[in-house]
């Protein structure tokens, strides 16, 4: 999941049939399930991922179509079909360039088409985490069984502010990377997301950490992260020359020293959504 990129492309299944083709408009982000599934998935984690996507009906292409040439045509990664031509239970398959030529050929979507539809969307990037987080805030505020005051606090501390920032700076004074003190500069950045948190998290300081504006975005778009020991992983989606117009050497170690105990949950977490 996290290696969907904006602009690749999605088919749905469902009722034994591709029914849609679709293309990612943004990448893969850490969210909550949504409130809107109930009781629907009792036994799923509460963590999950959230990939924008636009969505094209097509003539619906029945199962056995695919089924019964999956031995072909899904080849480089593992085949949502079984040997019997059923599909596999689960939410996401890979699929390389023949398989999904195929299935869209079968779809009479030319690649021209796709590529041409493609470059007309305006890629969103980050744009969806800022609507997930307005989802989660609309559904802390429509909660009856919270408090007012507790609302505005985990509100708050969404944008780094009031109760979050005052935990987290008992014990980080200064930005981890760059080393600036002054708090003027600082952003109260959540290690675990702000959606992706309970609401004790939300507020736990040691779910944070304080950055300078640049290392915030590195670190809050999942460009940069950190291992146990205090080294500095940077991601190599972002091009060398950049990091080093920021002030970051790829080739060289860096170390920001250690984390408490409490906190490696939480880079724990982060370290799985990071973008390698």
């Amino acid at each position: 999941m996290k290696e969907i990129e904006p602009g690749d492309l999605v088919l749905a299944y469902s009722s034994m049939k591709i029914g849609h083709y679709g293309i990612a408009t943004g990448r893969a982000l850490s969210s909550p399930k949504p409130a809107e599934f109930g009781k629907i998935g009792m036994n799923w984690s509460d963590d999950g991922w959230y990939v924008s996507v636009k969505w094209f009906p097509i003539h619906p292409i029945e199962r056995n179509i695919v089924g019964r040439v999956a031995e072909k045509i899904f080849r480089e990664f593992e085949s949502p079909f079984d040997i019997n031509g059923a599909v596999k239970q689960r939410y996401l398959f890979k699929i390389d360039k023949v398989a999904a030529d195929f299935v869209m050929g079968l779809a009479r979507v030319t690649e021209k088409e796709f590529f041409q539809e493609s470059l007309s969307m305006e890629p969103s990037f980050f744009v969806s985490e800022g609507q997930l987080d307005g989802l989660v805030e609309k559904q802390i505020v429509q909660n009856t069984e919270i408090e007012k005051t507790e609302k505005e606090t985990i509100i708050q501390a969404r944008r780094g502010q009031g109760k979050f920032r005052d935990n987290l700076a008992l014990f980080e004074n200064r930005c981890r990377i760059t080393g600036v003190e002054d708090h003027r500069l600082l952003i109260a950045s959540h290690i675990k997301p702000w959606r992706s948190s309970s609401n004790f998290e939300r507020l736990d300081g040691n779910n944070g950490l304080l950055l300078t504006p640049t290392m915030d975005r590195l670190f809050d778009h999942r460009y940069l992260t950190f291992e146990g020991n205090g080294d500095v992983v940077l991601s190599e989606r972002i091009a060398s020359d950049v990091y080093e117009r920021i002030g970051l050497d790829p080739d060289r170690k860096l170390n920001v020293g250690p984390f408490k105990k409490e906190q490696e949950k939480y880079l724990d977490f982060h370290r799985s959504i990071f973008l390698g």
